[in-house]
């Protein structure tokens, strides 16, 4: 268990005063089975009435309205965050998700790969319970920014080839792929998709996200994008949940490692258009310039 410090700044400076300025914030910690919110607190300038809801997929969101001119935006958002996941096993089996073609786990549940089967719409497939949340079934199709290509597809192939079965699958999925990838900025954008960032073999974390998620499906596991942050200063990050053995599993495939304590999730869902940070549209002139800062530290 782990109390974490976050910290979380966003100024958006205008080149000349926007006005009917609506904006759309996911910015506040997610409070679930592993994460409680002890102390949060959220200030908007110019000063607006900010209202909160959850989203269709069970997100906190904050929105408003600024009418009148204004030059620039500034959102900070502080807070207390108790973290404390489940451990994980060393193996997990991998669910009985779909149909079997090939392999075994160490405690004789067979490897999936393949389509899901019919009881997936419900049942231990639907729901995890919270309020806005879809059914898992919705995290097994391709989305806008996770659509594979042949290239994804044949690459797959060739891991299922070569998989024996010391881990499960998708964890095998996120050694192989980090092997693949190689980090780099400035290559891909927030519209980048996950085929456009495979065929680069480079990219940022929302590129890893977003090519795990995509295979993961592919081989028949529900998987979902993440967005939140993790112990240190600099931005926000991206990971990936997979649905193993009737829970998500956090897996983060940038550092090739099981998302711990140290992480802050903000939201989910089926890429980074569902989960982004920060969205928003004005009256005014084109040009703006945003900053982002993000820290997270332990404390006690």
């Amino acid at each position: 268990m782990k109390v974490l410090q976050v910290q979380y700044e966003m100024r958006l400076t205008f080149a000349a005063p926007a006005t009917d300025h609506h904006f759309l914030f996911r910015c506040l910690p997610m409070e679930d089975d592993a994460q409680t919110v002890e102390k949060l607190k959220l200030s908007v300038e110019p000063a607006c009435a900010v209202h909160e809801r959850i989203d269709g997929f069970g997100n906190r969101m904050c929105y408003g309205e600024l009418p009148g001119p204004h030059d620039s935006l500034h959102v900070r958002m502080n807070a207390r965050v108790r973290v404390e996941r489940k451990p994980l096993p060393r193996r997990h089996q991998n669910g009985g998700v779909g149909p079997a073609e090939s392999g075994r786990t160490d405690a004789g549940a067979t490897a999936v790969f393949g389509p899901m089967s019919a009881d997936c719409a419900g049942g231990r497939f639907g729901v995890d319970g919270r309020a806005g949340e879809v059914p898992v079934i919705v995290y097994m199709y391709p989305s806008e920014l996770t659509r594979p290509d042949e290239a994804m597809k044949e690459w797959l192939d060739a891991i299922r080839e070569e998989y024996d079965p010391e881990c499960s699958f998708p964890e095998y999925l996120m050694h192989r792929l980090y092997q693949r990838l190689s980090y780099a900025q400035g290559l891909t954008h927030v519209g980048t998709t996950a085929a456009e960032a495979f065929g680069h073999g480079r990219g940022v974390c929302q590129d890893y996200a977003h090519i795990y998620v995509a295979l993961c499906r592919m081989a028949g596991f529900p998987a979902r994008y993440v967005a939140g942050m993790a112990v240190g200063e600099g931005a926000t990050h991206a990971w990936a949940e997979v649905w193993q053995d009737g829970a998500w599993i956090a897996c983060d495939p940038t550092h090739d490692c099981a998302v711990d304590d140290r992480y802050i999730k903000l939201s989910h869902g089926r890429d980074f258009i569902d989960c982004s940070v920060d969205r928003g549209c004005f009256c005014g002139a084109d040009g703006q310039e945003q900053t982002v800062y993000v820290k997270v530290t332990e404390t006690t």
